[in-house]
């Protein structure tokens, strides 16, 4: 349409007239311009708009406003009126063709009788009238939904039998979800954006579609409560019972016109208690209705112990729900079972246990919430038993209503029904059409389907929704007229939703107890439905029922301790001031088989002791239940025993079959550092896999156990280098000096450091032996731990929250005198490390015990502090885990990178210079160190790269690279060439024209009054093997 064409239409008022004359002008009313801009708005988008104010002068002066003259100002304001109605589009009525070429027919739909802007209006329906389709486009493909389709010939009717005898006349259009959350969303965006169209006569405008009702499932309604909220547009659930939508930040434009899932929570919680139910198995549904009624239901429970709970997915596999029923089947003693789930799901569930027992499911009682209620469907074929709730309704006129919507529904055929394209689908499935022949005249649909316990709540919805707008409608505009001080952005939102929630039929948001009943229904296989009680919550006495068979109900583990009842002998913890009264009384559900204790309020305890059943799904890996820090903890694990064993071959390669390889008392202690550190590797394996007693146990003996082997080990080593340097011998590293440390001793310092963590371990492991206990995490999940927490009477131990020490602290303590070692390890090497011996192997000892220090630190505090996360658990395992391997790893390269270069270097005297300078003085002379306690001397040695007996060849030239000595006490200023052993074969006293000089007992120190050197022949002489070794590195490795 043209916008010349559209003045016309607008000016000539729906007069058909086409000539300038006009019956109204802009100015002849103050709602003539809004009335205008929107009607145009109807049927032009906005640039078609923005040409039309720009048309000449002389067209708008004659088609418009004859005796005004359009001015700037008043073209401004025309703009901005255009973008407050682009901006409040899905408010208004769409442009013409938006939705033109893509109308949605597939729909229920009963038009109102006009279209004037102000007298009609829509109600919306959001039903699921088909199930779930394997994908999203098979939705016309899958089964009809009985309770979707009743529900939404409900909604139909009450339109229809409520909305005449109107002032405005009333439509509803009714939606497909295909019970699915995308397709609800979708339909109501298409729609509320113009993007679709319903209707070809009195087509449906967002503007005039006031409110919704539906959907029947929690998880579609949260997500449409919340696309509401964004357009201002109430919703009046009929069937989605989460307590999760009762905040009204997150959904403030939702009404609810069915009990909430409160109510069955509060009914199964009073009627466990009055059975004197003590214990009870939960299953739950994984979606909304069944975590947050699940979540009610538990907060609700008094004197009655919830001791076993599982989620149960929507779309569970045969393997799924095969180890479900293996758990409840495992926990028969307890024998009921809350089942939070819809009456599909609450089938497949009794099913599979029936399936793996056909004998103990019928020792097991289960309670349905009122989505069960008195569902044959659920129970055909099964041999169980049952309480359950049955939503009735109150008696008054919604029962009258319900009637009157029956007896429609009896007598409604395909041919009439013109507003439900569903309608003869479902009709043709109920009277097999397609095996016999069906005649409307004398067919109906009376018995053959069975009646939803929702319609009630759908007929209510579209009362209340009616009756409020009425009342929003007089408050709004002072008559029952659509006026746009009512339907305008602003205001429609908050007027039409608070007049709905005003309506007798809610309080607070939730339907009134008076609209309120419940029957509690027994099943049977042998009587099938019976009522045995009845809950009206408007009532003065809630809750009747009548006396029920008493049955035995136990908790699996007896003493129960998941629900905090204390274990029989426990080891405390803390002094008793004052003695306790023990009282034991037998346990009569286990034929006295247990006792229970009384301790005194406030006594702590270490350790827990549970028989609790374990299926074969919950041992494992900790990354099959999501904790992915495992996995860069096993790699490093395994790259440190293979870089221990690489060291190790290294090192056994070098030294077999040397001399320092044939003397393992110079190695021991090299060894049982490597052991040490593979040991801390091996240790980090056990934190892989879900807590069990033996991966426990590891973890509380290997950490103590290999932290004090590799501190003890460097404590021990410091000694040694200590002990050296008070030797008399001349030269250091002579093992056979007075005063070095013996092997022995060495052996002995060693298992008593190591030994009294073995004594702290050992004596932990006795007074509480490891287990793996199932506990509440801080998170509110259920997770496997070590039982070597410390807990209080007053609260139990089967939550994390309420523990006094948690395992990691407690671990943590039993390292103390771990701790001591690390602070005297470097201590001492502060005192070493200005010794040279070893190559000052006392540096890098303190490099490992001085950055160990603030290693510990920071795992400990990490771990402390974060002990009440909602991982807190995690976290204190991590940080053992990480810090023994930091530390461990600290040690090995800290201590053997420096051995593999000394052995890389073997056979080249002198590793380090300075070194070198203090002891060896560069090969074939070298004399007493200052730094040793050596009083001064003059004796020179001589060193040709063999030990200090072996011959040195004097020559009798003058070879520019001997070495010449000079007598220490001689006053000639001569000196004698000293040249390099040419080799090991000494046959003669001279070899070519050279003299020998050898080494005897008075240069060794051993005989210091005679002459400190002489040049002897191939006499044998006193000490012709002395003692002094030889200074080259692979003799000087110390304690590999």
């Amino acid at each position: 349409m043209t916008p010349q064409s559209k003045v016309k239409v607008l000016t000539s008022k729906g007069q058909g007239q086409s000539s300038g004359k006009t019956t109204t002008t802009m100015h002849d009313s103050p709602y003539s311009l809004e009335s205008a801009c929107k009607d145009l708005y109807t049927d032009m988008s906005v640039f078609q708009f923005i040409e039309f104010i720009q048309m000449p002068q002389s067209l708008s002066d004659q088609s418009i406003v004859p005796h005004t003259k359009v001015t700037k100002v008043e073209t401004v304001l025309i703009l901005m009126l255009v973008s407050s109605v682009t901006l409040i589009q899905t408010q208004l009525t769409c442009p013409s063709g938006s939705g033109g070429s893509c109308q949605y027919t597939n729909i229920g739909l009963v038009p109102t009788d006009n279209q004037l802007p102000n007298q009609h209006y829509y109600i919306g329906g959001l039903f699921g009238v088909h199930d779930r389709a394997l994908d999203a486009y098979s939705c016309q493909d899958a089964p009809i939904r009985e309770r979707g389709l009743l529900n939404m010939e409900a909604f139909h009717w009450a339109i229809k039998e409520y909305g005449t005898g109107q002032n405005i006349s009333i439509g509803g259009v009714a939606l497909d979800s295909c019970s699915r959350v995308e397709q609800t969303i979708e339909n109501i965006l298409s729609f509320e954006t113009c993007k679709v169209g319903f209707g070809n006569l009195n087509a449906v405008s967002p503007r005039n579609l006031l409110a919704y009702v539906g959907p029947d499932r929690s998880t579609e309604a949260m997500a449409v409560a919340t696309l509401l909220k964004d357009m201002n547009k109430t919703q009046v659930t009929h069937a989605a019972t989460s307590p999760d939508l009762n905040d009204p930040d997150m959904y403030p434009f939702f009404l609810r016109a069915v009990p909430s899932d409160e109510h069955d929570a509060t009914i199964i919680a009073k009627m466990l208690q009055t059975l004197n139910i003590r214990y009870v198995l939960g299953v739950y549904l994984g979606n909304s209705y069944g975590r947050g009624g699940f979540e009610a239901l538990k907060s609700k429970l008094e004197g009655t112990c919830m001791v076993y709970e599982t989620e149960m997915p929507v779309m569970a596999t045969d393997d799924q729900l095969e180890a479900i029923a293996d758990e409840l089947i495992q926990r028969e003693a307890t024998r009921y079972v809350v089942v939070y789930a819809d009456a599909a799901n609450a089938r497949k569930l009794l099913n599979a246990v029936q399936t793996r027992d056909t004998t103990k499911v019928q020792n097991l009682y289960f309670i349905g919430t009122s989505s069960w209620a008195d569902n044959t469907a659920v129970t055909d074929n099964l041999y169980v038993n049952a309480y359950t709730l049955d939503l009735t309704t109150p008696a008054g006129q919604l029962t009258t209503d319900v009637a009157k919507f029956y007896q429609y529904l009896n007598t409604v055929k395909p041919s009439t029904n013109s507003w439900n394209p569903w309608f003869q689908g479902y009709w043709n499935d109920k009277l097999q059409c397609g095996q016999r022949t069906c005649n409307e005249a004398s067919d109906s649909l009376t018995g053959r389907y069975t009646p939803d316990v929702y319609v009630p709540y759908t007929i209510l919805a579209v009362r209340s929704i009616i009756e409020g707008v009425r009342m929003a409608a007089l408050a709004a505009c002072g008559k029952y007229d659509l006026c746009s001080n009512l339907l305008n952005q602003e205001n429609r939102g908050q007027r039409i939703y608070g007049a709905i929630g005003d309506t007798t039929f809610f309080n607070n948001r939730e339907l009134a107890n008076n609209y309120i009943s419940y029957r509690i229904l027994k099943f049977q296989v042998s009587t099938g439905y019976t009522e045995v009680g009845t809950y009206a919550p408007g009532s003065g006495s809630p809750l009747n029922m009548a006396a029920q068979p008493a049955l035995s109900n136990s908790c699996p583990d007896s003493p129960c301790l998941v629900c905090g009842e204390v274990p029989p002998s426990p080891s405390t913890t803390t002094v008793r001031t004052t003695a306790a009264p023990v009282v034991t009384t037998t346990d009569p559900t286990e034929g006295g088989k247990y006792k229970f204790i009384r301790f005194m309020a406030g006594q702590h305890f270490t350790g827990v002791y549970s028989s609790s059943i374990r299926m074969d799904n919950e041992y494992g890996t900790r990354f099959d239940i999501g904790q992915k820090w495992i996995i860069a903890l096993g790699v490093l694990a395994g790259v440190g025993c293979v870089a221990v064993l690489v060291f190790e071959i290294y090192i056994l390669f070098k030294l077999l079959g040397t001399r320092i390889g044939r003397q393992w008392r110079t190695m021991w202690l090299g060894q049982l550092l490597l052991f040490g550190i593979f040991l801390s590797y091996l240790t980090l394996f056990a934190f892989l896999f879900i807590p069990t007693k033996a991966t426990c146990g590891i973890i509380r003996f290997g950490i103590g156990v290999s932290y004090a082997t590799i501190y003890s080990v460097l404590l021990v080593k410091l000694m040694v280098i200590l002990t050296s340097t008070t030797s008399e011998s001349l030269i250091p590293g002579d093992v056979e000096s007075p005063n070095y440390l013996k092997g022995i001793y060495q052996f002995l310092m060693f298992i008593f450091a190591v030994g009294v963590q073995m004594v702290i371990d050992v004596q932990w492991l006795i007074q509480v032996p490891p287990e793996a206990v199932k506990v509440m995490t801080n998170g509110g999940e259920v997770a496997w731990v070590c039982n070597h927490f410390t807990w209080s009477v007053d609260h139990g131990w089967g939550d994390m929250e309420n523990f006094v020490r948690s395992e990691f602290e407690n671990h943590l303590l039993s390292l103390v005198y771990v701790m001591f070692l690390i602070v005297i390890t470097t201590i001492v090497a502060m005192r070493a490390h200005g010794i040279i011996t070893n190559h000052r192997e006392s540096v890098f000892i303190g490099i490992v015990a001085g950055f160990s220090i603030p290693i510990w630190i920071a795992w400990g505090l990490v771990g402390g502090l974060n002990k009440k996360l909602d991982d807190g658990h995690q976290f204190g395992d991590a940080c053992l885990a990480f810090g023994l391997f930091i530390v461990a790893t600290l040690a090995l390269f800290s201590m053997f990178l420096p051995k593999v270069r000394q052995l890389i270097n073997m056979g080249v005297e002198g590793i380090y210079l300075e070194d070198d300078r203090d002891t060896y003085y560069n090969g074939s002379v070298i004399m007493a160190p200052p730094s040793y306690k050596s009083r001064p001397s003059s004796v020179v040695y001589a060193n040709s790269g063999g030990v200090y007996s072996d011959p040195i060849i004097i020559g009798n030239g003058g070879d520019p690279n001997a070495v010449h000595l000079k007598h220490p006490g001689s006053g000639s200023t001569l000196s004698a060439p000293i040249y390099l052993r040419k080799g090991d074969n000494y046959g003669t006293e001279s070899i070519r024209g050279t003299k020998v000089l050898r080494v005897t007992g008075e240069l060794t120190g051993k005989n210091p009054k005679k002459p400190s050197s002489e040049i002897g022949h191939y006499r044998k002489a006193q000490s012709e093997s002395g003692t002094l070794r030889k200074a080259v590195s692979h003799q000087n490795l110390g304690s590999l």
